[in-house]
């Protein structure tokens, strides 16, 4: 079984990559930085590096490369602009095309590789709708780009006004026929998930050309939304194993920030209270739970300071890696990602490998934790 770790401390670089290995670590990831890069070589590991797939910076600090919403407005997420945008697409394939050629990598993993999540906000989820999504729409996927923007402004307006909605969820006692209900104002929902996920295949697929021109023994990797989330932001596993050699879902329980399963709760939930001051913390948590099917669980926060602090309950890792590894099958490996500080790291490993994972990567190193890798390889022994 392969053990990854995503990120290490500048300091004493080479000293974390040598007790790595002696325990047994195999892949490492870094961002580009060569002098990284090559101490990893040297320490015997595999190297992968990790790209913001349409990161915002420098000359593309304009609002021309950013995600439009339905009325027009902007919005930065994960510092990243908008996946149609062809200058980014061509700034990504640029990036990868001289890391493979010039340097001695296993791999390299795609980061950011979708749209904006509601993590982000719910205005920036609500995108997007520039006139290079328009052009992608209706003459290249031949989706209606009207038809898909209508559904979007009115699924927006019913998080504005969330009461007619919560009525109707509730009357029907949050059965199918009460999704339909609600979703007969934006039926055509399902039109701006497919163009979501279409426009990410795209780019997935052109990378993986281009490295596999170059060196086809190098990898494709990607660090995707969990599965309860990865299709809101376009992320399509039924198809994305086509293009990968490894698929990794982040299974944050717990974190605070975009692809924790709690966070993008949070925020969700606090965008709601925010136009709907009549909600109640402990309702629309509730209502969330059942929307994303998560009202199974045991011990779920009941307040969004006990969803930051405590996160989500341990078994969402099981959950959501068996959720994967059907999705896949066995047509691309599974490595999940999961928090290496989490402080019930050797129920969340057990969970990974019971649930059919191929590897486990870690996000990320921190001296203070350095007793969870000793931990980490008990586990993996015991069950590997």
């Amino acid at each position: 079984m392969r053990l990854w770790m995503f990120g290490l401390p500048s300091q004493n670089y080479m000293d974390v990559v040598k007790m790595l290995k002696d325990y047994g670590f195999t892949d490492i990831v870094v961002g580009y930085n060569v002098d990284h890069i090559n101490a990893v070589k040297k320490g015997g590991l595999k190297v992968h590096v990790v790209l913001p797939a349409f990161r915002i910076y420098d000359k593309y600090k304009d609002s021309k490369y950013l995600a439009e919403d339905v009325y027009g407005r902007k919005h930065i997420w994960f510092s990243s602009g908008c996946p149609n945008n062809p200058e980014l697409r061509i700034n990504l394939l640029n990036k990868v095309k001289e890391i493979v050629k010039a340097l001695d990598v296993d791999g390299i993993i795609l980061d950011g590789i979708r749209f904006a999540s509601p993590g982000s906000g719910l205005e920036a989820f609500a995108t997007c709708f520039c006139e290079e999504c328009r052009r992608k729409a209706d003459f290249t996927f031949r989706i209606s780009f009207d038809l898909m923007k209508n559904s979007v402004e009115n699924l927006l307006s019913c998080f504005y006004d969330f009461k007619k909605c919560k009525e109707i969820l509730e009357l029907y006692n949050y059965s199918l026929d009460s999704y339909l209900y609600v979703s007969k104002n934006f039926k055509h929902i399902l039109y701006w998930l497919e163009f979501r996920s279409r426009s990410i295949i795209e780019v997935v697929k052109d990378v993986r050309n281009l490295i596999k021109s170059i060196d086809s023994s190098v990898e494709l990797g990607a660090y995707v939304f969990m599965p309860t989330l990865a299709l809101l932001a376009g992320q399509d596993y039924t198809e994305l194993w086509r293009y990968l050699d490894t698929i990794k879902p982040m299974i944050y329980r717990i974190g605070r920030g975009v692809s924790c399963l709690n966070y993008e709760l949070y925020i969700t939930a606090r965008d709601i209270l925010k136009w709907n001051r009549w909600l109640k913390e402990e309702e629309i948590l509730e209502i969330l739970y059942k929307i994303f099917g998560l009202d199974g669980l045991e011990n779920l926060p009941k307040t969004l300071d006990e969803l930051m602090s405590s996160g989500m309950p341990i078994d969402i890792v099981y959950r959501e890696t068996s959720i994967a590894r059907k999705l896949i099958g066995n047509k691309c490996e599974l490595h999940p990602i999961i928090m290496f500080h989490d402080e019930y790291i050797v129920e969340a490993v057990q969970n990974v490998i019971k649930a059919g994972a191929d590897g486990v990567d870690f996000f990320r190193y921190r001296e203070e934790y350095k007793h969870h890798v000793d931990k980490i390889v008990k586990v993996v022994k015991s069950l590997t």
